[in-house]
């Protein structure tokens, strides 16, 4: 029951937050039926010779970088952080380190095996449609590492590695002067060094364990400066 509720948040909110990502794209889109400003309006009565008005609003800076949580993996004992930075508009490198700490459980029995810890991180790029920074649609491939250990029963400590690639697509918003909430799925693949048996073990060890391809859901909410 467990499992399928983390499945249905997790499937939930990434649909959710592209259409915040929408509104916040569009927003920034000029009205069609707006007629364009002239490059150089007339002076209004009374200015000096020569005067040119100068719009008073000017265009909103971007936010090139960006530091966010991802508090969706705390349901599976995953604790990290994405940081971003846009070298040039639309364009972003990301960089989420990661720690997983959970607990082996069988769920035919409920009876605890042991722990599974480990730690790693993501390297990817992204390519964003808004022109805030970190907003608008995005889509970017990613490569990921980690390095883990599970002691079973209190016994002698397992090690093994897993790397592999993932792509996502979702929407990102920034909202006031920097706040950032965005969302989205994407397909994964890794491989273990090892063979780990996952059967009948809980939702959270068989993410980090198993290999192969996978889908995943992103949701992240925090700052732009």
């Amino acid at each position: 029951m467990r499992s399928f509720a983390v499945v249905f948040i997790s499937t939930l909110i990434p649909f959710s937050l592209l259409s915040l990502a929408t509104q916040s794209a569009l927003a920034q889109e000029p009205d069609a039926e707006t007629p364009p400003a002239e490059a150089n309006p007339a002076p209004p009565p009374g200015a000096p010779p020569g005067a040119v008005l100068v719009p008073v609003g000017q265009p909103e800076e971007p936010h090139p970088f960006t530091i966010a949580l991802n508090p969706l993996g705390l349901f599976v004992g995953r604790y990290s952080i994405s940081l971003e930075y846009q070298p040039v508009l639309h364009h972003a490198i990301t960089l989420n380190p990661f720690y997983n700490h959970t607990t082996i459980t069988d769920t035919v029995t409920d009876a605890n095996y042991g722990t599974l810890n480990g730690g790693g991180a993501e390297l990817g790029y992204r390519y964003y449609t808004g022109r805030k920074g970190p907003n608008g649609f995005f889509v970017g491939p990613s490569f990921l590492f980690g390095s883990y250990s599970q002691s079973i029963n209190n016994s002698k400590s397992d090690s093994f590695t897993a790397f592999g690639g993932a792509v996502d697509v979702g929407g990102q918003a920034v909202i006031g002067p920097g706040f950032v909430i965005g969302g989205g799925f994407g397909m994964q693949y890794t491989k273990t060094s090892k063979n780990i048996a996952t059967d009948n073990l809980n939702l959270a060890t068989v993410l980090i364990a198993s290999g192969g391809v996978r889908p995943r859901f992103l949701f992240s909410v925090g700052y732009a400066f």
